[in-house]
């Protein structure tokens, strides 16, 4: 189905050509996070729910995934350059129950 560009109608799933036929996806992560053997679960399952959510188990075949890393310190969160020692500890703080936040 071909999608108008440049904006894709509602329930559309397009390139920025307007070309439905394929989907790329690309997942960034920062550097290392993602050996081999994360690897290959993270791309199945991206494509698994690029295919759900066009309704086209077909999709699956025609989808592209790009896994590219941020060097470290090249992640900009909330004006500040945070190395990849920051993020994980972020991440530890972060993965606690939920609840109210403290702190910045």
């Amino acid at each position: 189905m071909a999608c108008p560009a440049p904006r894709a109608a509602p329930g559309c799933l397009a390139n920025a050509d307007g070309d439905g036929t394929r989907v790329q996806v690309q997942v960034l992560t920062n550097a290392g996070a993602l050996d081999r053997d994360k690897q290959l679960p993270v791309v199945s399952q991206l494509t698994a729910i690029v295919a759900a959510a066009a309704g086209d188990p077909s999709l699956a075949g025609r989808t592209r995934a790009l896994s590219t890393e941020a060097p470290d310190g090249g992640w900009g969160l909330a004006g500040h350059a945070t190395t990849n020692a920051e993020l994980a500890q972020g991440r530890r703080r972060d993965s606690g129950p939920p609840g109210p936040r403290t702190g910045n």
